[in-house]
């Protein structure tokens, strides 16, 4: 593990028992709590974070004992510089703010070093670091914003200011009790909208990492606290903060700041892992030195430079992982863990054979993350075995992968958070300006260099409700409002923010919560439109107006091209259950109904070529007429079947009984002796057997391209007994226009029933358009054509 906690320089050359940061955090609670002697007398929870048992040390040093040069140096060092005298600057400039008479104690001195000391291990810049040492002051007012920027330059002016309103910004979205249902009810949308907004309070991503060194500060001296104020911080740590620092791959805050807060939100589960761990702690730390010694034997054995060390797994993620998998305590393989740290990728998997060499792996608990690295960056070779007769995992990785996956440099919250398919470019670019600045690429030449990136794109907002709505930037309430619903924009009428009315063009801004009125009598004003007026930004706002207004005109249209037609069918004297228009739509390249009437009125298709188009479709057309060629003709024969048969004309037919052919059916004649010709479908068996007989009297015949009438069918419908089964049935029928002429049941054992119906349909078509609304019944098993 990474350490980001180091010993506090004192006066003579000695050094605390305690890391700076908790050393910082008891000074606070010295200067700010009264009780703050009985408090330490209490017992105390340990936890894999405390490094001290003892809680008597830090009462016999003060502020002043701190040798903050030497703090500074060791902060300078720690980041590769030599000197840090804009740090200094600040130091002293508080040291004096708090030292004021009339200045209560304020814990703003020994704050910001203990913020500073836990920045220095995220990122290397002097100017964040007095920034951090700056914040509590400008907290407490007890300087102003103006002040600072005269004293230190507007670039700390502005972290100090972006960083305040990160915190302003958290205490509303902690605030809202909508916050607890998108964690417990997994709203990853919302959830990251959390995130971005908390992002985008600041164009300067480092007052991010300034207010996460803050927070984690807080949760230090929260042990300090009164029980009201430890809730309450611990709640908004891990609801927000701890997720972000997750967010942002800075792994160890996130482990710190989750079992910090987990102490004092679930103080009963806390106790039970602590006291696990503290139960098995003997036998693990003797079986980890064992593990470990062995193994390193077996690396200096093999040449190669390494570091193992036991990995201790932190209580939160002990419970929540119990908790998820529904297992026991015993049933956690990877409470006993080691990390080795190498110096190259050969190595890792150098060292993964001397492991597997040691122990027997467990093949299913085997990942290679350097060769098939995690969709975040992360690099890592994790494996298990069994070793000494119990299951250890052991990561091994090299020093630059383990600070990479420790401090930030990947970010693991596609792998945990479950946001693969989620893209948030504004986000991605905001972190991934973090990520440089974690890694400390600055253009060569430029050690100071300016990371800021452009303006904010985005704002986001809070609805009455508590729902996050990310906007962008320039947007108004009107905006606002078309994205919460159509109908709440097109009804819009004014708005509420933060409680104060206000007109339709407000423009919010990040943190803002917004309540629309609406009246039902409302509609949108076309003026809405008008980009000088200032109503609406947004192309989806300007979109949906559109919509609405284009539809009130399409109504409008519809209805007369409706009237136009009409009055047309009327004087050809045709009625509108003769004609399907969709015969015409495809003649005229048109999409629907509607949008052939948009076009008769906007002149786009003439009434005549409807009407021409019916005539054709209905054989109402007359053909031109040479009254010089009229010849007289004996009336033929009327072919009301609408079959035409090769070589004959003007002869009589009709339908075989035997296989019932409709038309679409291939079809062949054949001539009787006594009633003409007869028609049948070319696979019936009566008229196989008859051609074979006598194959002269075969007759070629197909159907015409329009049917002339109504053909017989009978049709076999199987189906479960339900009450009113057969008057269903007779509805659906006769919803298709057929008509029945009987309907019969051959059969009902009490549980299925077998009916047939003889209608009369027009066609192939017809009929399985039949069978299908048939077969849609939900008692109806299938239901089929009978031939014979």
């Amino acid at each position: 593990m990474v350490q980001i906690r180091e010993s506090l320089p004192l006066l003579g050359g000695n050094s605390s028992s305690m890391d700076s940061a908790t050393l910082a955090a008891s000074l606070v609670a010295k200067q700010l709590h009264p009780d703050f002697q009985a408090q330490l007398a209490n017992p105390k929870l340990v936890s894999t974070l405390d490094h001290s048992n003892s809680p008597v040390a830090p009462c016999n040093i003060s502020v002043s004992d701190i040798d903050v040069e030497a703090w500074i140096a060791n902060v300078a060092a720690r980041i590769g510089k030599e000197d840090l005298p804009i740090l200094r600057k600040a130091c002293q400039f508080v040291q004096i703010q708090v030292n004021k008479p009339h200045i209560t104690r304020s814990g703003a001195y020994i704050t910001g070093i203990g913020m500073a000391d836990i920045l220095a291990y995220l990122f290397q810049d002097e100017n964040a670091l007095a920034a951090a040492m700056l914040y509590r002051t400008a907290r407490r007012e007890l300087v102003s914003i103006e002040t600072l920027s005269k004293n230190f330059g507007d670039d700390i002016a502005h972290l100090v200011a972006d960083t305040l309103a990160m915190g302003k910004l958290s205490e509303s979205i902690e605030n809202n009790q909508r916050l607890e249902d998108y964690f417990n009810s997994n709203q990853r949308d919302q959830l990251s909208n959390i995130y971005s907004m908390l992002i985008s309070t600041t164009n300067d991503v480092r007052a991010v990492l300034i207010k996460l060194a803050e927070r984690t500060f807080a949760m230090r001296e929260l042990s300090f606290a009164p029980p009201d104020r430890q809730q309450r911080v611990a709640r908004e740590v891990m609801t927000i903060y701890a997720p972000l620092a997750h967010r942002l791959s800075i792994a160890q805050l996130k482990w710190e700041l989750e079992d910090l807060a987990f102490r004092y939100l679930a103080p009963d589960e806390y106790k039970k892992i602590a006291s696990l761990l503290a139960e098995k702690r003997s036998e693990r730390e003797a079986y980890i030195e064992l593990v470990k010694d062995n193994l390193n034997q077996a690396l200096i054995q093999a040449g190669i430079q390494g570091e193992v060390s036991g990995r201790v797994k932190h209580i939160y993620s002990i419970w929540r992982k119990m908790k998820q998998k529904n297992l026991s305590f015993d049933q956690l393989y990877d409470i006993r863990a080691l990390r080795v740290l190498v110096n190259s990728n050969a190595e890792c998997y150098y060292t993964l054979g001397i492991v597997h060499g040691l122990w027997r792996h467990i093949p299913e608990q085997f990942d290679d993350y350097i060769t098939n690295p995690k969709p975040n960056g992360y690099k890592s070779l994790h494996t298990a075995v069994i070793a000494e007769g119990r299951t250890l995992e052991v990561q091994i990785r090299t020093f630059d992968m383990h600070f990479e996956a420790e401090l930030g440099k990947c970010s693991h919250v596609n792998y945990k958070e479950g946001l693969k398919a989620k893209k948030d470019d504004y986000l991605t670019q905001k972190i991934s300006s973090l990520r440089q600045l974690l890694g400390n690429d600055k253009p060569d030449g430029d050690e100071d260099s300016d990371i800021e990136i452009d303006d904010a794109e985005r704002i986001y907002v809070f609805s009455r409700d508590g729902d996050i709505t990310e906007l962008p930037k320039g947007a108004t309430v009107l905006d606002f409002a078309y994205y919460v619903h159509t109908e709440v924009g097109n009804r819009a009428q004014g708005a509420r923010v933060n409680g104060r009315y206000v007109p339709l063009t407000h423009q919010p801004k990040t943190g803002d919560q917004i309540e629309i009125i609406t009246k039902s009598s409302r509609e949108p004003n076309r003026d809405w439109l008008m980009a000088s007026l200032g109503y609406i930004h947004t192309n989806r706002a300007k979109s949906k107006l559109r919509q609405w207004f284009n539809k009130q005109d399409r109504d409008k249209n519809i209805d007369t091209g409706k009237a136009l037609l009409s009055r047309e069918l009327d004087r050809l004297s045709i009625l509108p259950s003769q004609i399907d228009l969709n015969d015409c739509l495809s003649e005229l390249n048109i999409k629907s109904e509607d949008d052939l009437y948009v076009a008769l009125v906007m002149g786009d298709v003439g009434v005549s070529q409807i009407s021409n188009l019916l005539a054709q479709k209905l054989n109402l057309s007359e053909p031109a007429i040479d009254e010089a060629a009229i010849e007289i003709k004996t009336p033929a024969r009327s072919n009301r079947y609408k079959i035409e048969l090769e070589g004959l004309d003007n002869v009589e037919l009709h339908l075989a009984k035997c296989c019932n052919p409709v038309h679409g059916e291939m079809i062949a004649g054949f001539i009787t002796l006594t009633n003409g010709i007869s028609i049948h479908n070319q696979g019936c068996a009566e008229y196989l057997r008859l051609v074979e007989r006598q194959p002269d009297r075969s007759v070629v015949a197909r159907w015409q391209e329009s049917f002339g009438r109504y053909q017989p069918v009978v049709i076999h419908v199987e189906a479960q007994n339900t009450s009113g089964l057969l008057r269903d049935l007779v509805h659906v029928i006769d919803r298709e226009k057929v008509n029945i002429h009987r309907a019969e049941t051959i059969n009902n054992d009490g549980t299925i029933s077998q009916m047939r119906f003889y209608v009369e349909v027009a066609g192939i078509a017809h009929l399985s358009r039949l069978l299908n609304k048939i077969e849609q019944q939900p008692a109806v098993l299938y239901a089929r054509r009978v031939t014979n």
